[in-house]
């Protein structure tokens, strides 16, 4: 994998394999790490896709089970998701987006510029009228442990979730 920025179209993610985006994605530097990938972006539709994009790839890569990758990549549409949902409207939310490969399963980080901590709603997972308020209670569910800790962007919210 290389470091690569993804309004070129294409990225490279391991030798002889490659994921192609249809279309360039402004906004979004994806840089190589070990084990995974950082990203630096502003908040679209389209640099969620990607982003999503590579955190498959890495739980593929890392030879995890599909369901880790799946649940990897939940968890980073729900942070990625109340972000935006939280931030003042109309303006562009710039986000940094980590995900690595960690003995024994996936370690999935995003940084935000928001002020404070996530906010807990008693809202029941199962709620048919509920439109919003399960993502802590999905992170609970769905990751062995996370945190909330400072950044040089403002926060990170770090979750690790562990192979079976």
């Amino acid at each position: 994998m290389t470091a690569t920025v993804f309004g070129t179209g294409t990225v490279a993610v391991a030798v002889g394999e490659q994921l192609t985006l249809s279309d360039p994605v402004p906004g979004l530097v994806v840089t190589e790490r070990e084990h995974g990938f950082r990203a630096e972006m502003t908040a679209s539709r389209q640099a969620f896709s990607a982003v999503r994009a590579l955190t498959r790839w890495v739980a593929r890569a890392c030879g995890a089970d599909p369901e880790l990758g799946e649940s990897a990549e939940l968890v980073l549409s729900e942070l990625l998701g109340n972000v935006v949902r939280a931030s003042p409207g109309h303006e562009p939310v710039p986000l940094i987006v980590e995900v690595y490969a960690v003995s024994p399963g996936i370690e999935v980080i995003v940084h935000d510029a928001l002020p404070g901590q996530p906010n807990r709603r008693e809202v029941a997972l199962d709620s048919a009228e509920a439109m919003s308020g399960r993502g802590l209670h999905l992170l609970d569910l769905l990751t062995d442990h996370w945190t909330v800790e400072p950044s040089p962007l403002g926060k990170q919210i770090r979750c690790r979730l562990r192979a079976d």
